[in-house]
């Protein structure tokens, strides 16, 4: 088993909203929870897989109405931009990585796995280790990939990126499961 190492995010920009319409951002919703759920906002719109199926083109307008009604903890995690692809094609490309996957399910799928997907093929960052949103944070960090996190409801100061095992996944997919049933 691999020691865990805590990775301190660095909240390093104050938020403002237009800063979402330009650029690639990982979007951590419900940070605070174990586990929080994660997304990609690009070229203006966010998509994620969720328990409920494939989120794919909701404004960024309509999450940041959502997060700020509900007070819902979130962090916006800026990725550099690209030095080949566009944002409207890095949209594209998330989308398909969302499309390979139906749900999020216990054992086949969770919100990460796309995301996994979209960096290997985009970015060349080998993903076989990554398992976890804090697996995946330094990794990007290590490939100069990070830019930027603003935050919204989210403490700066006391921040730490929560640690979970699979199981919390597994019961959090469950948890949320039963709530729709």
């Amino acid at each position: 088993m691999k020691t865990l190492i805590p990775y301190k995010l660095e909240i390093n920009k104050t938020f403002n909203e237009d800063d979402l319409l330009k650029g690639l951002y990982i979007a951590v919703i419900h940070a605070t929870r174990i586990p929080p759920h994660i997304g990609i906002i690009a070229d203006k719109q966010y998509h994620s897989l969720s328990i409920k199926g494939q989120n794919i083109n909701t404004s960024v307008n309509a999450l940041l109405k959502n997060s700020t009604i509900r007070k819902i903890p979130t962090l916006f995690i800026k990725i550099k931009g690209h030095m080949t692809f566009s944002d409207a094609y890095l949209n594209e490309h998330f989308i398909t990585n969302v499309q390979q996957f139906q749900r999020v399910d216990t054992g086949v799928a969770t919100c990460l796995s796309p995301i996994k997907l979209f960096f290997e093929e985009t970015y060349d960052v080998p993903m076989k280790e990554i398992n976890y949103l804090y697996d995946l944070l330094p990794a990007l960090h290590k490939e100069g990939l990070i830019e930027h996190i603003s935050s919204l409801f989210v403490d700066e100061k006391k921040y730490q990126l929560p640690f979970y095992t699979s199981n919390e996944i597994n019961e959090g997919i469950d948890q949320i499961r039963s709530e729709f049933k």
